[in-house]
C-alpha cells in the first residue's frame, strides 16, 4: 500500500508539471494538487497507524472485566478470544463519517441464519429450556413435614424428562431505571413418606414404620423472577428494587443453566432459603466493597415449594457484605458474609429462624474456579411428628433446633469446549428438623462439561457469566454427573410405594445427563 501512495503522488506531479501553463488552468491545478497532497497525507498518516498497530510487540490484552457481587449486577461482555478480538476495533484508528467496522462474528444464534436478534420495542427477550435422563439406585427419605426428596427416576429405572421451560422479558428504560420478569414451567418429582399404618405414627409405643406416598410427577407454571429497579443518584448510585429475586448466597442457584452441576448440594436443598419476594437495596461503597441487604415476605424454600405470598403477619430480613480483593489480570476473588432472620412459623409469629451464611469465589486463572459456602442456622419452639422404623425417633414438641452445612466446588476448563466440576456437599442436620432425620448427609458429585456451543465457529458465548465469576454461560451445554450420598443413618430406599419400609441403606447412587439451552 505504501508503494501504491508513493506511485501514485510521483504521477500527479509528473501530469501536473505536463500540463498547459495557462494562468486560470495552473491556479485551478495548484487548489487540485494540493487537495491531493493533503488527502495522500491523511492516508498516509492512517497506514502509519495501521502498520504499528500491527507490530510484534502489541500491548497485553486488558483484563476482563468482574461483575458485581450483588443479586443486581448487570451483564458483562465476555472478553479473550478470536471473536472478541475481531470485534474490537483496531487501537489509535477512529473511524471516518459514514464508515463502520465489519462484524467478523455473530452474537446469536438468529443471526448465523439471517433472523434478528429476538428483540422488539426495545424489550429483549430470553430464557433457557432443559431436559435430563435420569438414573436412581435408592431415593432419599425425607418425611413430609421436611419435604421430599427428589424422584427425576424411579429406583433402578433410567427415565427421560423435560424439566423446565423459561422465558424472560427485560427493558432498560434509562442508565437509572430497568424491569425484567421471567416464567418458568417446571415438572418436578418428589418424593416424600408418611408413618404408617395410617400416614400418621401415633404417639403410644405401637410399632410405627415409614413409606413413601404415591406421589406423580407435576408440571407448575411459576411466576419465577421479576424485578423493577430505580438507581438513586446518592454517592455511586443507590439501587432500590421490587421483586423476586434469588438469595445471593454463594454461586448455587435453582435455575440449571447457572449452576455448574446438575443437581444442587444438600446446603441449598435444605439449610436456605433460595428465593425471596419484596424489597432489595444495594450500594456500591468501592470497586472492593459492595452491600445488599432485603425486606421480604418468608423463607421460600424448593424442597418443600413454599410459594411466595406471606404466611404469616412478620416479615423476614436478610442480607451480605461483599468483598473483592482481587479483581483483574484473569483473576478474581469475593467473599461474601451474610444472614438471614425471620418468623417463619404459619400460626405463631414469636419464634424465629435464622442463619449466618459465609461464602467465597475465586478464580486464580482464567480456567479455574473454586468456589465455597458454609453456614449455620436455628430456630426456636419446633413441632414435627414421630418419626418410624428404619429412623424411628420421638415427636418433636416445642424444640429449638440448629443445623449447618457447607459445600466446596472446584471446576476447570480443560479445554475450550470442555471442563470438570468436583463438588463435595456436607449437612448436619441436629435435631431432624430440616430433613426429618438427625443424620449427617455427605455427597460426592463429579460432572463433566461438553459447550456444544463452542464448537459453532463465529458464534460467542451469551456475554453473561455465572454469578460472581467471570466464567461466560454458553448457549448449549450437556453435563453428564454421577453422585454418590451418604448418611450415617438408612435414609436412602427402593421401595415402591406405600410399602412399609422396614430397613434402608446408607449409600445411593445418582447419575444425570443434562441437556441445558440458553435463548
Amino acid at each position: 500500500m505504501r508503494a501504491f501512495v508513493t506511485g501514485l503522488l510521483v504521477t500527479l506531479l509528473a501530469l501536473d508539471a505536463a500540463s498547459p501553463p495557462t494562468v486560470a488552468a495552473q491556479a485551478a491545478s495548484n487548489a487540485e494538487i494540493e487537495a491531493l497532497r493533503q488527502e495522500l497525507k491523511r492516508l498516509q498518516e492512517r497506514l502509519q497507524k495501521l502498520e504499528e498497530s500491527r507490530a510484534p510487540s502489541a500491548p497485553m490484552a486488558p483484563a476482563a472485566p468482574v461483575a458485581p457481587a450483588g443479586p443486581l449486577a448487570a451483564p458483562v461482555p465476555p472478553t479473550g478470544g478470536a471473536a472478541a478480538q475481531a470485534q474490537a476495533p483496531l487501537p489509535g484508528v477512529t473511524p471516518r463519517p459514514g464508515e463502520r467496522e465489519i462484524q467478523l462474528d455473530r452474537e446469536h444464534p438468529f443471526e448465523l441464519i439471517g433472523l434478528p436478534k429476538p428483540e422488539v420495542g426495545g424489550f429483549r427477550f430470553s430464557g433457557f429450556f432443559s431436559g435430563s435422563a435420569s438414573y436412581n439406585s435408592h431415593i432419599q427419605m425425607v418425611p413430609e413435614f421436611a419435604g421430599g426428596g427428589a424422584a427425576s427416576a424411579d429406583p433402578g429405572s433410567l427415565n427421560f424428562r423435560f424439566d423446565k421451560f423459561s422465558f424472560g422479558v427485560a427493558k432498560t428504560f434509562a442508565p437509572w431505571l430497568s424491569a425484567g420478569a421471567t416464567i418458568e414451567v417446571e415438572s418436578h418429582r418428589d418424593r416424600h413418606t408418611h408413618g404408617g399404618p395410617d400416614f400418621g405414627c401415633p404417639s403410644s409405643n405401637e410399632f410405627c414404620f415409614e413409606r413413601f406416598g404415591a406421589e406423580e410427577a407435576e408440571t407448575e407454571v411459576e411466576l419465577h423472577r421479576f424485578n423493577i429497579t430505580g438507581v438513586i443518584p446518592i454517592g455511586n448510585g443507590l439501587a432500590v428494587s421490587f421483586g423476586r429475586f434469588d438469595t445471593p448466597y454463594g454461586i448455587e442457584r435453582h435455575d440449571p443453566n447457572l449452576m455448574f452441576t446438575a443437581t444442587n448440594s444438600e446446603l441449598f436443598q435444605f439449610g436456605r432459603p433460595n428465593s425471596m419476594t419484596g424489597f432489595t437495596v444495594a450500594y456500591q461503597f468501592a470497586p472492593w466493597l459492595d452491600v445488599t441487604g432485603w425486606v421480604v415476605n418468608r423463607w421460600e424454600n424448593e424442597t418443600t415449594h413454599d410459594p411466595f405470598d406471606d404466611n404469616n403477619k412478620a416479615k423476614s430480613f436478610g442480607g451480605r457484605v461483599g468483598f473483592t480483593p482481587i479483581a483483574g489480570g484473569g483473576q478474581l476473588l469475593n467473599i461474601g458474609v451474610g444472614g438471614w432472620f425471620g418468623e417463619e412459623q404459619e400460626s405463631d409469629t414469636a419464634n424465629p429462624r435464622w442463619i449466618v451464611d459465609v461464602d467465597v469465589t475465586w478464580s486464580p486463572i482464567r480456567r479455574l474456579i473454586l468456589a465455597a459456602e458454609a453456614l449455620y442456622g436455628g430456630e426456636d419452639n419446633v413441632n414435627f411428628r414421630r418419626r418410624g422404623t428404619p429412623f424411628g425417633a420421638p415427636e418433636a414438641v416445642n424444640r429449638d433446633v440448629n443445623w449447618w452445612g457447607l459445600y466446596a466446588l472446584a471446576h476447570y476448563d480443560i479445554l475450550d469446549w470442555l471442563g470438570l466440576t468436583f463438588r463435595y456437599g456436607f449437612f448436619r442436620d441436629e435435631q431432624g428438623a430440616r430433613t426429618g432425620v438427625a443424620q449427617t448427609l455427605q455427597s460426592f458429585t463429579l460432572t463433566p462439561v461438553v459447550h456444544l456451543s463452542r464448537l459453532i465457529p463465529g458464534l460467542r458465548p451469551l456475554g453473561v457469566t455465572y454469578p460472581r465469576t467471570a466464567h461466560p454461560l454458553d448457549w448449549v451445554d450437556v453435563k453428564l454427573e454421577y453422585r454418590l450420598n451418604h448418611s450415617n443413618r438408612p435414609v436412602f430406599s427402593d421401595a415402591a410405594a406405600n410399602v412399609p419400609i422396614l430397613s434402608a441403606d446408607h449409600w445411593s447412587h445418582q447419575v444425570m445427563m443434562q441437556f441445558v439451552v440458553n435463548y
